[in-house]
């Protein structure tokens, strides 16, 4: 293997790639990059995972046909510190990678590319179209609720069902949800829902940044596909059952306030400053016309914010977890929010006033 090609080319193939590479799994060709140069102009880049795999191509200046695998981070950051604006990449023997870019050289230990994991085949797979900014903009406000407990598969996943007509994209982590539906004319239809893992539906996201365009998704023996341009990205789905969310979802709040999103947003973060790092517990006090935020925490003091809302109902007293309101309200673009409560033990409805279709609902907690 040896080839020329541009080193914005190869920084965007490594990076695509190097994160879905796993330093941490058992088998060793795992941690490394597959670079592979073939016919007079091509070269692929991927990296798997077993559960996620990469594949993208780029364009180059191909001497000689072949491959190997090299560590992914540790190329990247090569790359990243190389000044000329054409890299050379040669196989040698043994599997070294001789990489030489204007007076710099590098001579890294490689493994062959024959060792490497079969990659899928999606050659096949029905690509239904979906508009880059629309996919990636459920994916950014839906991921947020998201659960960190991997031996909770289901819940460290984002549910995506999709009819044909419209999408919808839901994750909870027992504490929270979030869900966002919107029109997707030509998206795969999907009535069951599928589970995207929280490791899968981060790198989707990873990839559609700075992209615009359509891109194409489906899903097929298991995994969700998705194909831009010339990448090729992967995703196994994940097992279990999603919570019947629509059960989650209040119905019958009846305290219903309408307030400034960037206000509050602000006034949240200042207040959860003072609040316990473990809970982020702050106490909310509603009363007509007027909210106080409040937080205590016996090792550094008191802190308290008071907003001007629109509210005619009866007083209450609620504690919540500061960081979940801050998290979806830094997801809402409206300028006002809508938050509908019931009593001081009841999960708190918030939703953007311009009608958006887009929730989120927080479970309290006792201060």
């Amino acid at each position: 293997m040896d080839f020329r090609i541009g080193r914005s080319d190869l920084l965007r193939g490594l990076y695509l790639t190097h994160g879905i590479a796993d330093r941490k799994n058992t088998i060793p060709i795992l941690a490394n990059v597959l670079i592979r140069a073939s016919g007079k102009d091509k070269v692929l880049f991927a990296a798997t995972d077993l559960k996620v795999a990469m594949m993208v191509g780029g364009a180059a200046r191909v001497g000689e046909e072949g491959g190997i695998t090299v560590g992914a981070r540790q190329l990247y950051e090569i790359v990243k510190g190389l000044g000329g604006e054409e890299v050379r990449l040669q196989r040698t023997e043994q599997n070294w990678l001789y990489i030489e870019s204007g007076k710099t050289e590098f001579k890294v230990v490689g493994m062959s590319d024959r060792d490497f994991p079969k990659l899928p085949a999606v050659d096949d797979v029905a690509g239904h179209k979906v508009e880059v900014a629309l996919l990636r903009e459920m994916i950014t406000k839906s991921m947020i609720s998201i659960s960190q407990d991997e031996t909770r598969p289901h819940l460290a996943s984002v549910l995506f069902e999709s009819d044909g007509e419209r999408a919808t994209m839901v994750s909870t982590d027992g504490h929270r949800l979030s869900k966002v539906s919107c029109a997707m004319p030509e998206g795969p239809k999907l009535p069951a829902g599928v589970l995207l893992p929280r490791k899968g539906i981060g790198e989707i996201r990873r990839t559609l940044e700075g992209m615009e365009g359509q891109a194409q998704i489906g899903v097929d023996q298991g995994s969700f596909v998705l194909k831009l341009a010339d990448v090729v990205l992967t995703v196994k789905l994940g097992e279990g059952m999603f919570p019947p969310y629509d059960q989650v979802i209040p119905k019958d709040n009846d305290k219903k306030l309408l307030v400034a999103r960037d206000e509050f947003l602000e006034a949240l973060r200042r207040v959860s400053i003072i609040a316990s790092d473990k809970t982020w517990g702050i106490r909310l006090s509603l009363e007509k016309g007027k909210l106080v935020l409040e937080a205590d925490n016996p090792d550094l003091g008191n802190a308290k914010a008071k907003l001007d809302v629109s509210y005619k109902g009866p007083a209450l007293q609620i504690g919540f977890n500061a960081r979940y309101f801050i998290d979806l309200l830094a997801e809402m673009g409206s300028k006002d929010v809508s938050i509908e409560l019931g009593g001081d033990l009841d999960p708190a409805l918030i939703k953007p006033a311009d009608g958006t279709e887009y929730l989120g609902v927080i479970m309290p907690m006792r201060l």
